[in-house]
């Protein structure tokens, strides 16, 4: 298990270097040096690991992505600790961690973000509370409470599993769970943790929740609920797909794991919730499927071993099921059929013939940064000198603002401005009126408050792959009509 853990954190430490920074990590590094209690599209935890990351190791991508493949190994780890909590057997946690580490949390774990500090968050959460369960060790609720403090500073669906198991529990007649005053004491220890972000929040008006409301107008429409459910099951790898749904199953109608039902009422009740609310962000449903590969490890060894089984009175159906090395080798082969995918084993020059970024859209926005930001030092130094000493760079998006922060200095570039989430509060451009260069955006959006916008160069990667900024246009801004301060509120957007 431990060993499982190990070569997977090796394995994403061995292409962490590939290609370049995510545009979220570029954000991330921007953000870490405006430390603070709350950001608008999350809680600070993830910044922190990018400061701790930069501090600690410098502006380097692998130390950036060591925290993130360490956290995912304890991800493996867990989820084979799980299994032997809900009674595997060697074989069952050792196949539980297998399923998990040669999965869809390569994808999750390769860029540095809060998505696999929550994963943490649920496998731990989930490991304490099904302890509860079977010991009856009240004590264990101040442990959850201070998992789930940490897990609120890193991201708030932590509340999804606690809301769910909740609901599970009551269906499966375990209410008498909340008379526990272990359980109400780390209920608040987690409010206390949780309330330094809360307080960020409201002094800044609650901005995660206009944020949540542009997602969810966003990413509703019918085409992202129409492909959520298959998205949704084969996420984590296909071809071990049936070994979390015998988890699943397992959990709901097994009379051994009948405690631990509320675990199964629990995805199933996400699952809906999140293809009703918001179907495009199917992967917060992720860090809770540890728990169903661990309970189906445990189908797959009783299989094998001819104990019990789907399929033990017509074994010529057994497929998966049909030897210990059978099932190995099928979640080997779909670990390495998935590499690809989940990670840049590609060179960036691949993915403009073969565009997997299209599948894993990270894979096409960790292209082109440094490319952008030689083009816009080729417009900025263009200026003629005097106007150049008044102008300020301003950019659509928190990827294009944190690749110029990040890369510019050495190229004799300013810091960039941005309206997109926490980079608006980091405003406004200074000095307060001049000339501006402002990148992405459409050129309506610049117009009201410029009397000359004019095309100044195209954004192109070097190896010509299509992502979200290639072919971006780089404007030149002249004569404005009033000053940053003025003008600042209309350049704010969260999403």
């Amino acid at each position: 298990m431990l060993g499982i853990a190990a070569g997977t954190i090796a394995l994403l430490l061995l292409f962490a270097s590939r290609n370049g920074y995510h545009r979220d990590e570029l954000y991330f590094l921007a953000a870490s040096h405006h430390l603070s209690f709350g950001y608008v599209d999350q809680p600070p935890m993830a910044v922190v690991a990018a400061w701790l990351a930069r501090v600690a190791l410098g502006n380097t991508l692998l130390g950036l992505r060591l925290i993130p493949a360490l956290l995912d190994g304890v991800v493996v780890a867990l989820t084979g600790a799980i299994a032997r909590e809900l009674g595997g057997r060697r074989f069952a946690q050792a196949f539980a961690a297998l399923c998990v580490g040669l999965g869809g949390f390569l994808v999750i774990a390769h860029v540095e973000g809060p998505t696999i500090f929550d994963a943490v968050d649920w496998a731990l959460t989930s490991f304490l509370i099904i302890r509860i369960l079977r010991t009856g060790n009240a004590r264990l609720w101040l442990a959850v409470g201070a998992v789930v403090a940490v897990g609120l500073e890193s991201k708030e669906t932590i509340l999804l599993l606690l809301a769910t198991l909740a609901i599970g529990l009551v269906v499966n007649r375990q209410a008498s769970i909340f008379r526990s005053s272990w359980l109400w004491a780390g209920v608040g220890l987690a409010v206390a943790g949780w309330a330094p972000n809360l307080a960020w929040q409201a002094i800044h008006h609650w901005p995660a929740r206009e944020m949540d409301a542009n997602l969810r107008a966003e990413h509703s429409g019918l085409g992202f609920a129409l492909t959520y459910p298959f998205i949704t099951l084969l996420a984590l790898q296909p071809l071990v797909a049936p070994v979390w749904m015998a988890g699943w199953w397992a959990l709901w109608t097994r009379i051994e794991m009948r405690p631990f039902r509320a675990f199964a009422t629990s995805f199933a009740i996400a699952f809906v919730l999140l293809w009703i609310v918001i179907p495009d962000r199917f992967y917060y449903l992720a860090p809770g499927y540890p728990v169903l590969f661990a309970a189906g490890a445990i189908v797959t060894q009783e299989v094998v071993n001819g104990e019990r089984g789907f399929f033990r009175r017509v074994p010529h159906r057994r497929f998966f099921w049909r030897s210990r090395h059978a099932a190995v080798a099928i979640a080997c082969l779909g670990g390495v059929l998935i590499l690809p995918l989940a990670l840049p084993v590609l060179p960036p020059a691949a993915l403009a013939k073969v565009p997997l970024q299209a599948i894993n859209y990270n894979l096409g926005e960790e292209i082109g940064w440094q490319t952008l930001t030689d083009q816009v030092a080729g417009v900025w130094k263009a200026l003629p000198p005097s106007e150049r000493a008044s102008s300020v760079i301003v950019t659509e998006n928190y990827g294009e603002a944190g690749a110029i922060d990040l890369f510019g200095p050495t190229r004799g570039l300013p810091q960039a401005y941005s309206g997109h989430n926490s980079f608006w509060w980091w405003g406004p451009p200074s000095p307060a009126t001049g000339a501006a260069i402002a990148v992405g955006f459409d050129r309506a959006a610049l117009t009201p408050y410029f009397t000359s916008v004019s095309l100044a160069d195209r954004i192109h990667n070097a190896y010509g792959v299509t992502n979200d900024e290639e072919g971006a246009p780089i404007w030149i801004c002249t004569r404005q009509l009033a000053s940053w301060s003025a003008i600042w509120l209309a350049f704010r957007h969260y999403g």
